[in-house]
């Protein structure tokens, strides 16, 4: 036998655990359109580098994606959602003289709606699908005027 068998015999039993309910977590609501936006995005980019050359990474973590560039001009996007709000903020800052772009859409009931304060080009109005998001934030980015 070894020390702990020889231990456990020696001991009182521990009383015993609390029964722990266990909850299922669920998604928030905006969860799903926001790993659509994040798909869409970096099929996007990879779909760029492949017909014009590796030119983007693409990162990606639960609330964030960014399109950074490999070689100037260092023009990259950064698009978050908030986890408690499911407002999207996107940020394209730019490496030379112009206007940078930003603004903010809210996903809500499968949607995405843009929320005001742009500052660039204006979003379409109404609901827009994830592919539509995409080539608003892409298209200035990668392929600019």
């Amino acid at each position: 036998m070894s020390w702990v068998t020889d231990s456990l015999k020696q001991r009182k039993p521990a009383p015993p655990l609390p029964e722990v309910k266990v909850t299922s977590r669920t998604s928030p609501a905006w969860e799903s359109v926001w790993k659509q936006i994040a798909e869409t995005i970096e099929r996007d980019v990879l779909e760029f580098n492949e017909a014009r050359g590796h030119q983007y990474m693409v990162s990606t973590t639960s609330v964030l994606v960014q399109v950074i560039p490999k070689q100037p001009p260092t023009d990259l996007a950064v698009i978050q959602v908030d986890p408690n709000t499911g407002t999207v903020q996107f940020d394209c800052p730019i490496s030379h003289p112009g206007t940078p772009r930003r603004g903010q859409f809210k996903i809500g009931d499968g949607r995405i709606v843009a929320s005001g304060n742009f500052v660039g080009p204006q979003p379409p109005s109404g609901p827009i699908p994830p592919e539509q998001l995409s080539e608003f934030i892409l298209e200035p980015l990668l392929f600019p005027e």
